[in-house]
């Protein structure tokens, strides 16, 4: 899979509403995957549709998400209605900015579930999410907005 940086001297319509999202490289043929190419503005591009407030996104599709304000209070409830029939290996939890708290019991509540946590920025999710669907691993993230 080869990597392109996006093209810096190209314009940019004044339509583009996407302008306040900070870039992340895009995946050339990538098919239906759900790949983060912005974030910021308390949105997200991905897969080139723009979504407003938090995401779990899946490998192949993206659902607009109402967690708990605070991830500190985030339950195993409010997961595992939208993990469907089949859980996940792996779950990236994007909290907005710097974890503070390690979440060890939705961690421990997962884990029951066989799914491992990771908890991190939502930046570095975004980042950490278009890594592992070019290895093609399976896994579910949930992201938080940023401004």
């Amino acid at each position: 899979m080869t990597l392109k940086s996006p093209n810096m001297n190209e314009p940019r319509s004044p339509s583009d509403a996407s302008s306040d999202l900070v870039d992340i490289r895009t995946f050339e043929g990538a098919s239906d995957l759900q790949l983060i190419h912005g974030y910021g503005g308390n949105s997200f591009r991905i897969s080139g549709e723009r979504y407003s407030g938090a995401v779990i996104v899946y490998p192949r599709q993206t659902t607009i998400w109402t967690p708990p304000a605070k991830p500190e209070t985030l339950k195993i409830d409010d997961l595992l209605p939208h993990f469907g029939d089949g859980f996940p290996p792996l779950f990236i939890l994007g909290v907005g900015g710097a974890p503070m708290d390690p979440m060890n019991d939705l961690s421990a509540a997962l884990r029951n579930h066989g799914i491992a946590l990771e908890v991190m920025s939502t930046a570095a999710a975004c980042r950490t999410w278009n890594v592992l669907m070019s290895e093609g691993r399976d896994a579910v993230t949930g992201l938080y907005d940023v401004a």
